[in-house]
């Protein structure tokens, strides 16, 4: 299993340029740039990275056609590439709440603009002259003729059905987000259907399939548990299609229906969730983190092996305060115990 690391959005470009280096040193596959609203661009903040690595791919994550046209996406996409010599990736999503709130956006027939959007970004790839006119999005008289002979990984962000099935059908591969082991056999089967409509198989080489988890590992078990508690409202946002496989449906229901005190914890910095009970709280750490001290971490390579025999390819690992103590756990103890 190739493990990546997702960095908090908005890290300045000198330390996202240093902690990917350290993360190549290690091993590690992608370093992931967060694409988020009044933070540092992601690209941009890739850019030293992408010229002074030479092996760790870079990617920005998630972008949507909403947000930037598909053509200039492409040109953004290109440009990385380039600079990595072929190492650059994209998720690109068909937008979130933080996007949505932002600007006003609402987006419509995600799926119909996530698919044009990944067919005008692979098809910029090829340096060909490309005439594309879908029901959504257009990118005519268009050809980057300078593009890295080794194109770049484009890659779809979905959970739901009708978004897996699309990027099997048409995308390099996909980055789940905070999918429960529970819940791999109905994602992989959603996967499995667009794969079988275009005549694709489910390799790690034909189409790899990520999941984004938050990383929590430190020296501290309290300090680990304590920022898991504080970042437990982004984790697939509290939904109950999320976390009913392992809480039941009436407690699923009932963190939905104190989202905000969630929301306030990580608001005030806190580990306290106000009127929800202990033994609730720290299920969610288990099932949607890796949380705890280095001794944890055998627990964890112990859940990436069952994700992977239920056919993860990656684990995008969210790392969160701390980033390159949080890397030097990741190389230091998590990869050398998951190749062993």
């Amino acid at each position: 299993m190739k493990v990546q690391v997702f960095l908090e959005a908005g890290l300045p470009p000198r330390q996202v340029n240093e902690l990917g280096l350290l993360a190549e040193a290690y091993g590690i596959d992608t370093v992931y740039a967060s694409a988020f609203p009044a933070r540092r661009d992601a690209f941009l903040c890739l850019s030293a990275l992408a010229m002074n690595s030479s092996a760790v791919r870079v990617g920005v994550v998630p972008l949507s056609p909403y947000e930037i046209h598909p053509l200039r996406l492409a040109d953004m996409l290109q440009t990385l590439n380039e600079m990595s010599h072929g190492r650059a990736s994209l998720v690109v999503g068909g937008m979130g709440q933080s996007i949505m709130r932002a600007t006003g956006l609402k987006p419509d027939r995600r799926v119909r603009a996530v698919r044009e959007c990944v067919e005008i970004l692979r098809a910029a790839a090829t340096g060909e002259p490309i005439n594309y006119q879908g029901e959504i999005y257009s990118a005519m008289n268009y050809q980057a003729n300078w593009v890295h002979p080794t194109a770049p990984q484009v890659l779809v962000g979905a959970n739901g059905p009708m978004m897996l099935r699309m990027a099997a059908e048409i995308a390099d591969g996909v980055m789940l987000s905070d999918v429960a082991l529970g819940k791999l056999p109905e994602v992989l089967g959603s996967i499995d259907q667009g794969l079988a409509k275009a005549g694709r198989s489910r390799t790690a080489q034909a189409f790899p399939i990520a999941n984004f988890f938050a990383w929590h590992i430190k020296e501290s078990e309290v300090a680990s548990y304590a920022e898991a508690r504080r970042e437990l409202v982004w984790r697939g946002v509290l939904q109950k299609w999320y976390t009913e496989p392992f809480l039941g449906i009436e407690e699923a229901e009932f963190v939905e229906a104190h989202f905000d005190a969630f929301l306030q914890a990580f608001y005030q910095r806190s580990a306290t969730i106000e009127g929800v009970p202990e033994e609730t709280i720290q299920a969610l750490v288990d099932n949607l983190t890796f949380a705890g001290g280095l001794d944890a971490i055998p627990t964890v390579v112990a859940h990436l092996r069952e994700f992977a025999a239920a056919g993860l390819d990656a684990i995008t690992l969210k790392i969160h305060d701390d980033p390159e103590q949080a890397i030097r756990i990741i190389g230091e103890h998590l990869i050398p115990q998951l190749r062993a």
